[in-house]
């Protein structure tokens, strides 16, 4: 038997409803009736962009598909990747690269690259660091209180990344991100790290009196070999940023992985379902109106050192060999597809709601 991961499990009031985001099957009036009805997917934060992502993602099995899909927050670390190879309800997540870099050289998760295999590559998921008025810059919170997230979360290891890249040492907390920023609100705390894809919903919301705002990031040393430079401007956060500015910040990337086998027989077929209504309508993800991290994606794109999952690369090979045939200098960009989105918010809602009442039932 391979060697387990040791990885922390967050303990949670209602277990599975707070940690992926599944799909039920066979006509969008079913009720889910059988384990084998639902592809769990963990997600990220609750009011994260990855659970935006995610809800816009359902919106491709909300009609006329064999499959529906109701997102569930989750956390995008450590927690993400123990469900995903040790839960029978979850067959498919979202991991940050460097929590993943992190994870893969410990030595009790050496094998992590055989376990794991990518879905798809996402968008890069840029750092926030919001502080309080008084604070200037990162330097500033040096002995300060600085909410970076609860353990294993992706946030929680990008900030501590982050300040041992600069040599800041502060007093680490450990809340959500919506608690954070009301405690930062109320000046109790200096700042609070928010790893996410621009716009991100967390911080989109914030009122230009709350008196916060978004400390610049240098890339440098320390920095190269996990994150990217980016940064912010108003058309990212108006109420934040003035015109004509740009904040400086570094991003780490996102990653759709899944169980490379489970004890599980029906986990394979799950995912080859997923997987085909996911990649054969990826184009409508792109429309106007959806979150603009979709049009950052191609889902050719590869993630070195890893293999992706068979049903992924069996799409993209027939996709690549279609696009050969009809012209042969043509370069696949995965994707593309005809547009019939129509969902609701009320669709959503009702679609959690009987996930809940599936999971209640099931003594989950």
């Amino acid at each position: 038997m391979a060697s387990q991961l040791r990885l922390p499990v967050m303990s949670l009031a209602i277990a599975l409803v707070v940690a992926g985001f599944a799909t039920i099957g066979a006509g969008k009036d079913r009720a889910p009736d059988q384990e084998s009805d639902w592809l769990g997917v963990i997600a990220g934060e609750e009011a994260g962009s990855e659970a935006e992502l995610a809800a816009e993602m359902a919106e491709l099995f909300a009609n006329d598909s064999p499959f529906r899909v109701v997102p569930v927050p989750g956390d995008s670390g450590l927690k993400n990747i123990s469900r995903l190879l040790h839960d029978p309800h979850i067959d498919a997540g979202f991991i940050s690269t460097d929590v993943l870099a992190g994870a893969k050289t410990q030595s009790a998760g050496n094998d992590l690259a055989e376990r794991l295999q990518v879905v798809a590559r996402f968008c890069p998921q840029e750092v926030h660091v919001l502080a309080r008025a008084d604070i200037k810059k990162l330097a500033d919170l040096a002995g300060k209180k600085v909410n970076i997230g609860p353990a294993g979360a992706s946030s929680t290891v990008t900030a501590t990344m982050l300040f041992r890249a600069f040599d800041i040492k502060i007093e680490p907390l450990a809340l959500d991100g919506q608690a954070a920023i009301k405690t930062l609100k109320q000046g109790a705390i200096a700042a609070a790290v928010i790893v996410g894809a621009k716009p991100t919903p967390l911080i989109a919301k914030i009122s230009a009196s709350d008196g916060l705002h978004l400390l610049p990031i240098e890339f440098g040393a320390g920095l190269e070999d996990s994150y990217l430079p980016t940064g912010f401007d108003r058309d990212d956060y108006p109420n934040l940023i003035e015109l004509e500015t740009e904040i400086p910040s570094i991003a780490t990337g996102l990653v759709l992985l899944a169980a490379a086998a489970k004890d599980d027989d029906g986990h394979a077929e799950r995912l080859a379902g997923f997987v085909g209504t996911l990649f054969s309508r990826f184009a409508e993800l792109k429309k106007d109106g959806r979150h603009p991290k979709w049009r950052e994606i191609n889902l050719a794109a590869s993630l070195p050192g890893w293999t992706r999952t068979p049903a992924a690369e069996a799409w993209l090979t027939e996709q690549q060999k279609g696009s050969a045939r009809r012209d042969p200098q043509a370069k696949i960009e995965a994707g593309a597809g005809p547009s019939h989105l129509v969902v609701g918010q009320d669709q959503r809602e009702a679609l959690f709601k009987q996930y809940i009442e599936w999971q209640r039932a099931k003594g989950h």
